[in-house]
């Protein structure tokens, strides 16, 4: 599991406190500390990520000698406080990459890792102009980034310290962490993650008493499924490449890479929420490392982008990047579910197939996409076409509309969504034995993606 907290570096940050998990005492100077300290004693592996406002060093109270909170912090590191308030060349370089200063912080020494976010408002002169939305993509990508590299089962947002702006920015960023992971994972029913808000009462007066640290607090999102950018075009070929040239800017190679993934992602979406099961058969999906490749961009250009400059930002376009993280995810969750249930592109498919994996009450998968009302329709559209004729079809392939007349030879796609894809003038059927196999036009199958790509 995982605890993050928002550093502190203010007058008595340093001072120990008493806490209570459970019943029990802890003495530690963060409430993520005891947090941790509890889970360690009852087995269960725990760490503490801290996140530094980059802003927390620009203090003078904290060099005042006079200043009796003062008075615990660490002689050597309250130089290197001095430096940076002091001195202008010390200073620059703070700001062009803390993180050198920060792992100096005691309190970094005692978590397990810490990273370094932008600030907002002016702190000793100098202005910070970070979005809020700036800083729930820095703790975003922060935790993904975490669980694609070691999957957790609790994340525990410690909000007892930080400017509400801070705090704030951590719920948003759980928020939509947890709404990004469920995405991913529509088979873990009743093993999902769990995101909890935890705080400690206010460490007010007097400080030799006992502050309980309050944990069960869940946090709960709804999720629905839905792709959450339509494609600029209509083709696999160029469906997001507008979208992905957003996020890439002038990088053609992960501009395409980018288009391929998004695309593919709402293709695969589009044949499942639109109840065309066939389709599902007639392309490959990318493999779950080339997603999480993917991710691995997404995280990257965030990161680049925000990490040239700690004072100011090139306000990135949260809302554009939130959309990519979640397309990305609900890809990963459709590509884990046909992986599970054994549908992969291949050349025909056998009615009693499509009837298991998509018709069957307690097997079909769409109740993992809460779809189920997409089996009665697929029932009966099975019925109307392949049953009430299986006497008809014969060993080699033709086309469902010389069985059953009533359309012209025009692709209608209004009739191949109403009949869940089996569009008589684009699908062949035959039998084999007491089987009967369909599969589409080759002709057709770009057509069938453009429509895809639209609804």
């Amino acid at each position: 599991m995982l605890i993050y907290q928002i550093g502190r570096l203010d007058s008595g940050a340093f001072n120990p406190i008493k806490f209570e998990v459970n019943g029990k005492e802890y003495t530690a100077q963060l409430s993520s500390f005891a947090l941790r300290q509890s889970f360690l004693e009852n087995g269960e592996a725990s760490k503490v990520i801290l996140i530094y406002p980059v802003s927390l060093f620009l203090n003078k109270s904290l060099s005042n000698k006079n200043n009796p909170q003062t008075q615990n912090i660490p002689i050597d590191f309250k130089k290197v406080i001095e430096s940076i308030l002091y001195n202008k060349a010390e200073r620059f370089n703070y700001l062009s990459n803390p993180y050198p200063y920060f792992a100096k912080h005691p309190h970094s020494k005692e978590a397990d890792e810490f990273i370094v976010i932008h600030s907002i408002g002016q702190y000793e002169g100098i202005n910070f102009s970070a979005t809020l939305e700036e800083l729930i993509l820095e703790i975003f990508i922060d935790m993904v980034k975490r669980y694609q590299d070691e999957p957790f089962s609790e994340l525990y947002l410690d909000i007892s310290s930080g400017h509400n702006i801070y705090t704030s920015a951590l719920l948003e960023a759980g928020r939509l962490f947890l709404t990004f992971y469920k995405l991913q994972n529509f088979l873990t029913k009743g093993k999902e993650l769990n995101v909890f808000i935890t705080f400690s009462d206010p460490i007010l007066p007097p400080y030799e008493r006992t502050f309980k640290i309050h944990k069960g607090f869940l946090l709960e999102v709804k999720v629905f499924f839905s792709y959450p950018e339509k494609p600029y075009e209509y083709s696999l070929r160029q469906g997001y490449m507008k979208f992905a040239g957003e996020l890439a800017k002038e990088n053609r190679e992960i501009k395409r890479d980018l288009n391929d993934l998004f695309s593919y992602g709402k293709f695969f979406y589009s044949a499942i929420k639109n109840n065309i099961p066939l389709v599902l058969y007639t392309q490959a999906y990318h493999s779950e490392e080339r997603i999480n490749e993917g991710l691995q961009i997404l995280i990257k250009l965030v990161k680049d982008s925000l990490t040239q400059n700690y004072q100011n930002t090139p306000k990135l376009n949260f809302d554009l990047f939130r959309k990519a993280f979640l397309m990305l995810a609900i890809y990963k969750g459709i590509t884990e579910v046909l992986k599970t249930y054994k549908i992969a592109k291949k050349e025909e498919v056998s009615i009693s197939e499509l009837r298991e994996k998509f018709v069957e009450e307690n097997k079909s998968l769409y109740k993992y996409f809460g779809l189920v009302q997409n089996r009665n329709y697929l029932s009966q559209e099975i019925k109307n076409n392949f049953d009430r004729n299986k006497d008809k079809f014969e060993k080699e392939y033709k086309l469902l509309r010389e069985y059953i007349g009533g359309e012209s030879e025009d692709f209608n796609p209004r009739n191949f969504f109403a009949h869940c894809g089996f569009e008589r003038n684009s699908i062949y059927v035959r039998k084999d034995g007491e089987e009967i196999l369909v599969k589409y036009r080759e002709d057709r199958l770009e057509e069938i993606a453009k429509i895809l790509m639209e609804y």
